[in-house]
């Protein structure tokens, strides 16, 4: 259980020395990007290895596949529902809030593309989906204990990369995988789907 809140403690003091840097004038937004990049792609490689040492039948690769497909097509279909409930209640601009619910976790796409129609608009894609991935962050290590597969959901386009770290931490190789396909997936839809929709 420890393990579980030691993630959202640490990502808080994190947020806590962000502040503290850049209150003081730090700029750490380049040294950080440097920094994080190749351990990301180093811990992606070492799940990769993880994954096909775990998993040596293409049986059942095969079967993770089609399981991140039909994740996938949930995750959209979720985030299409969460799009129009937001536009219903808040009395917004349907198309918008679709449009930004449809970035998946996505920020860097979503609030540029979306900025450049209109920065009030694209302020709401970037923070929507910012949020989104940071909620992954926080609420995944709680839910995979009880639903680790449909709580990938959660993290959208991240759990190909940002996310895929806490997903393999809490799981197993087999999710690991699906959450990858899932993330992938995700990010070869969302350019297509978001300029088809709001142009």
């Amino acid at each position: 259980m420890m393990e579980r809140f030691s993630v959202i403690i640490v990502f808080v003091i994190g947020i806590g020395v962000g502040i503290v840097l850049y209150s003081n004038g730090i700029a750490v937004d380049m040294v950080t990007s440097k920094l994080i990049e190749p351990l990301l792609y180093a811990f992606i490689a070492t799940v990769a290895a993880a994954i096909v040492f775990e998993i040596r039948s293409t049986k059942e690769i095969v079967s993770n596949i089609g399981l991140s497909l039909r994740l996938t097509v949930s995750t959209a279909v979720g985030s299409m529902v969460g799009g129009i409930l937001t536009a219903l209640i808040l009395h917004r601009d349907l198309v918008g809030c679709l449009a930004i619910a449809l970035g998946m976790g996505w920020y860097t796409f979503t609030g540029s593309y979306l900025a450049a129609f209109d920065s009030y608009l694209g302020l709401q894609g970037f923070t929507a989906n910012m949020l989104r991935e940071v909620a992954t962050i926080v609420v995944y290590p709680v839910l995979s204990k009880r639903c680790p597969i449909e709580s990938i959901s959660i993290g959208g386009a991240t759990t190909m990369d940002t996310t895929m770290p806490i997903i393999a931490k809490f799981t197993n190789a087999r999710v690991a995988l699906v959450a990858f396909i899932h993330g992938l997936i995700l990010t070869l839809i969302i350019p297509v789907i978001i300029p088809a929709l709001y142009n």
